[in-house]
């Protein structure tokens, strides 16, 4: 029964969606004769084994689902243990009126956050219930390859876009923690919440992301999601692009709005991720453990930000009350190291 119920469910996904076989393996970019291997495959226990991971993102994105949710359309007993996302057979205008609720264009748009979580879902990165990567679901991936051997950092989508000081010097044991910062994105933004980094990692993972989407004007996101409220919903206008014909531009305007709108400001942060690009630039390296800018420092939980902010506005100050706040440091200070009051005992 379980075998007859995976092997409908495919069919009843793509019939729900009004696609021919033909119309599926179109947006699929496969054959006709890959889908309907695909489809005959899937009463069987190890449905996907044997396709590569650019068919199953295909597969999947032709039947406007994540891989996760491709995987559990594939396999009875996960549809039952998966909990937090999406269900298989919740429908599109289900999924559209998530995003369209939690995103106001402050700063994300319906539209900018599912193209920025589509870019987690097609990777191999997908999130899953507890945030964790569980390779011994995902060897069709270029990661799990790398891993086993079989491929290089270079093949794996995403994480061969981490800077190379960072890439020379790290464990696979890292790279795992750094995908799981991706999966973090994607499962922030499918429960309708902006991401905001806590750490450098996420810093690094928002950026990477962000490179690597194509602004939903000129994607296939709003073919997927019909109905989904675009920046010109949002804003009454595309904000910021003088030639709407211009994709360049159009790509530019987007990927600075979403770096202005995720990551913190430049300069709070100049010696932070951006400095790190600079210096790759030249040639340097960072290689000193107790370096907060070194890799192994990334998922140190980031209070530098606050400080920053805290020492930005008393740069902004009157000099007059800069002056004055510091004699008031220095006299508490002063205070706290005089003999007596216990606290210089050390």
């Amino acid at each position: 029964m379980a075998k007859e119920s995976a092997n409908n469910a495919v069919k009843r996904r793509r019939a729900e969606l009004n696609f021919t076989q033909q119309e599926a393996a179109r947006r699929a970019d496969v054959s006709l004769a890959t889908w309907r291997r695909f489809e005959n495959s899937a009463d069987s226990a190890s449905a996907l084994d044997g396709f590569r991971a650019d068919n199953l993102q295909g597969f999947a994105r032709a039947l406007k689902l994540s891989v996760t949710a491709l995987r559990q359309l594939t396999d009875t007993e996960a549809n039952t243990e998966v909990e937090d996302q999406v269900e298989v057979g919740q429908s599109v205008s289900d999924v559209v009126q998530v995003f369209n609720r939690f995103f106001t264009g402050e700063p994300l748009t319906p539209a900018d956050a599912m193209a920025l979580a589509n870019t987690v879902d097609f990777s191999d990165f997908v999130p899953t219930r507890d945030g964790r990567l569980h390779l011994e679901t995902s060897f069709n991936d270029e990661f799990a390859a790398y891993l086993k051997g079989e491929a290089t950092i270079r093949d794996v989508g995403l994480l061969c876009d981490l800077p190379e000081l960072a890439l020379t010097q790290v464990n696979n044991h890292w790279l795992v923690r750094m995908g799981e910062r991706i999966m973090r994105i994607g499962s922030e933004l499918g429960k309708g919440r902006v991401p905001h980094p806590q750490c450098l990692a996420d810093e690094y993972a928002l950026w990477i992301v962000i490179q690597n989407t194509e602004p939903p004007q000129i994607g296939d996101v709003l073919d997927l999601f019909p109905g989904l409220r675009t920046a010109d919903d949002v804003f009454g206008h595309d904000p910021d692009v003088d030639d709407p014909d211009d994709e360049h531009a159009i790509r530019e305007e987007w990927m600075n709005r979403m770096v202005g709108g995720l990551l913190p400001p430049d300069e709070s942060h100049g010696h932070r991720r951006y400095d790190l690009t600079l210096m790759e630039a030249y040639g340097q390296g960072i290689y000193d453990p107790g370096d907060p800018r070194h890799p192994l420092r990334w998922f140190d939980r980031d209070d530098l930000r606050e400080r920053c902010t805290s020492e930005l506005a008393f740069v902004r100050l009157p000099k007059e009350e800069q002056q004055a706040r510091t004699a008031e440091a220095l006299d508490r200070m002063s205070e706290l190291l005089r003999p007596g009051t216990g606290n210089n005992s050390h």
